[in-house]
């Protein structure tokens, strides 16, 4: 039981952590104070600052929910203070290139029926459940506090070809 209390994060956040860890879209800036972590629509970068006890984000979870996001998620993952299992490498390929926004606004931001949707077209659903349920755990037992921060959201301008 974690001696820090915050809201625990749905375990939809789970998913989408995992999306950017996969995708490669956590950036651990040196000092380790700092992150940043790019959206699955690759449109925004999110900013994640990072001391002993404390994570702060600009997404809007963190901000608003006042829970830890899936950019501090991810930057969790990235650190190691959530460990992957080591046979999970198969079941984490189903989370490349998923756009979270996209599915999440299809579903009308309805988190859960986005997860089963992406669930469904995995053909792996059992597993992945089992590794996310691992990794949720993990997460809302951490002793961390969470807060919104007030860095701007970083938009990312349109390729032009």
């Amino acid at each position: 039981m974690p001696d820090i209390l915050r809201k625990p994060t749905p375990i939809a956040k789970i998913y989408e952590a995992l999306s950017a860890v996969v995708d490669g879209r956590v950036e651990l800036c040196v000092p380790e104070s700092k992150a940043i972590v790019t959206s699955s629509a690759r449109t925004k970068r999110y900013t994640v600052m990072i001391s002993e006890r404390l994570y702060t984000s600009n997404d809007n979870a963190t901000y608003w929910q006042h829970y830890a996001g899936y950019p501090i998620i991810a930057v969790l993952i990235e650190q190691g203070r959530i460990s992957l299992p080591p046979d999970s490498r198969s079941l984490l390929e189903h989370f490349k290139n998923i756009n979270w926004k996209r599915l999440n606004t299809e579903n009308k931001n309805h988190y859960d029926k986005a997860v089963s949707q992406f669930l469904s077209s995995t053909g792996h659903a059992d597993g992945i459940e089992k590794l996310v349920q691992n990794i949720y755990e993990q997460a809302n037992s951490l002793p961390f506090a969470v807060k919104g921060n007030h860095k701007p959201i970083i938009k990312v301008p349109e390729e032009v070809e």
